[in-house]
């Protein structure tokens, strides 16, 4: 797995327009894909995400990962968290990932926003 220091996801972001998405992806004008992925897991735990609320053609001004939230549960851990991509203040992208422990939370997952495949991860659980 390639892995990326979350303080450089600004590097492969800023300053480049939103030209496709969809809940899985998103295409930026310079042929960048970004996705998000689980980059690891054990047993039945797990990590997903999606894509919501693009605006097309904005230019993105600034990434704010946010803190990780716990979502109760009666039988694992389960975590969330949102990344905001920004042109100026406005939100232009929401991505939404959540991990989980799995069964008992005796296991573990790790969620990653990817930049044409750097895995940049943004939740654990």
């Amino acid at each position: 797995m390639n892995y990326g220091d979350l303080k450089d996801l600004d590097k492969h972001l800023l300053y480049k327009r939103i030209v496709e998405w969809n809940e899985n992806k998103l295409v930026l004008d310079d042929g960048t894909v970004v996705t998000l992925e689980e980059s690891e897991s054990d047993c039945c735990a797990g990590a997903w995400g999606k894509f919501s609320n693009v605006e097309l053609d904005a230019i993105i001004t600034n990434v704010e990962v946010g803190e990780k939230i716990n979502i109760p549960d009666d039988d694992t851990i389960v975590n969330q968290v949102r990344v905001t991509l920004f042109h100026n203040q406005n939100p232009i992208a929401l991505a939404e990932m959540t991990a989980d422990a799995g069964n008992g939370g005796y296991y573990y997952s790790i969620g990653s926003f990817v930049v044409n495949g750097i895995h940049f991860p943004i939740i654990d659980a």
